[in-house]
């Protein structure tokens, strides 16, 4: 019976392709349809100690699976039970998405390029006067074509035909590898038809390492976070556009989380902070060869005994919590029942210095992309698990 309904499946896969190249459709969008997905429409890939889910909606992850202290698997990601829902939902565009063409605000949707010609970018924020995460149909609002997928790696493209009012045409790839208790993820971008513009892409992922289980807290406020590259962040105005100030954290002040690992909810109040925690931070990368080998961020839980340390490339993180903001979510089916809460999760999400285009005095960090350039970029969470005294580690 199983076989039967793998053939049946297949068949429904190879008459989507046929039906798409038919069409005059690309090739890729022929693969996504071959490529197997699972009961809930998700593509998974896995190796030893985590397994992750994806949908192409978005190249959003849905599903992070991890054995906590006892050995039962938790899933310790927000997301939706299935792949159909993503494009349904409106209330967070960016949940565990790719952002792009351009991740944060770009303030007054206006930049100058590196010719000196003015563009305009559709808004969707501030009342019209900015762009914010790539616009209202930003990637993290696109389906990607699956022109690749093995047991632990999947690649997902995407064709920008100036999507938002963006200038170019651009083709981003993005790798997703997993090795035993390691998620790696690769950036790949290329401006077509000798037109560039800006580039700024990052993937929103958010985390509960207690898996938000009703069995327990189910809040990031007793997380432990650790930013030991992040002395410095990003001054911005009551609107949350960056004025271009570089801000000290203070040892012992608020935003500090660089002398070493902190509670949460000991820098930031929740009965002052009604939304999220929303700031991002400067990445003091020492220098190229240490980006891969020191954490940009280390996030841990004494109830799961999960730890998760963060390597990035990229120079800026964007550190923000599930607020009211972000509207209401349901939890998934194997995390409970109800909304997932005010900080019920954490995202650490990496990027470039925020709305660079629009301040020339950081010179090198207005990213913009010329016609020859190619952006790339490259991030990994590595996990470890203490199993009651027993350190589980990735290889």
């Amino acid at each position: 019976m199983v076989g039967t309904r793998g053939a049946v499946k297949f068949s429904v896969r190879l008459l989507a392709a046929a039906k798409a190249i038919w069409k005059g459709g690309s090739p890729f969008t022929a693969l996504t349809a071959v490529w197997p997905t699972n009961d809930e429409g998700k593509y998974v890939i896995e190796a030893e100690g985590i397994r992750l889910a994806f949908t192409n909606h978005g190249a959003a992850l849905s599903n992070l699976w991890i054995n906590d202290t006892n050995g039962q698997e938790i899933d310790i990601v927000l997301g939706l039970d299935h792949a159909d829902l993503y494009t349904q939902t409106t209330s967070n565009p960016y949940l565990n998405g790719v952002i792009g063409r351009y991740a944060g605000y770009l303030n007054s949707s206006t930049y100058e390029d590196m010719d000196g010609v003015k563009h305009k970018v559709k808004a969707n924020a501030n009342s019209g006067s900015a762009t914010y995460n790539g616009g209202k149909r930003g990637w993290g609002r696109t389906d990607w074509e699956v022109p690749f997928h093995s047991q632990n790696s999947i690649l997902f493209v995407n064709f920008d035909y100036k999507k938002e009012g963006f200038p170019g045409i651009f083709v981003g790839c993005i790798t997703h590898t997993v090795y035993p208790y390691e998620w790696h993820i690769g950036y790949g971008v290329t401006p077509l038809l000798a037109e560039g513009g800006p580039l700024n892409l990052a993937q929103q992922v958010f985390f509960n390492l207690d898996g938000l289980s009703t069995n327990g807290s189910n809040t990031v406020l007793n997380h432990k976070l650790h930013l030991p590259l992040s002395g410095l962040r990003f001054g911005v105005d009551e609107l949350g556009i960056p004025t271009g100030d570089l801000l000290s954290n203070r040892e012992g002040k608020e935003h500090e989380f660089w002398s070493g690992p902190k509670e949460i909810k000991e820098n930031l109040n929740a009965n002052t902070t009604p939304f999220s925690y929303n700031e991002t931070f400067m990445l003091s990368h020492r220098h190229t060869d240490t980006k891969r080998d020191d954490p940009a961020a280390i996030l841990s839980s004494d109830r799961s005994g999960i730890t998760m340390e963060v390597y990035t490339d990229q120079d800026a993180l964007h550190v923000h919590t599930w607020g009211e903001k972000d509207g209401p979510l349901k939890l998934k089916d194997s995390q409970g029942e109800g909304n997932v809460p005010l900080h019920g999760a954490i995202s650490l999400e990496q990027q470039d210095w925020p709305d660079g285009v629009n301040h020339p005095e950081w010179f090198y960090r207005k990213t913009l992309y010329g016609s020859l350039d190619i952006y790339n970029a490259y991030m990994a969470y590595k996990f470890k698990v203490d199993r009651k005294g027993k350190e589980i580690p990735g290889k």
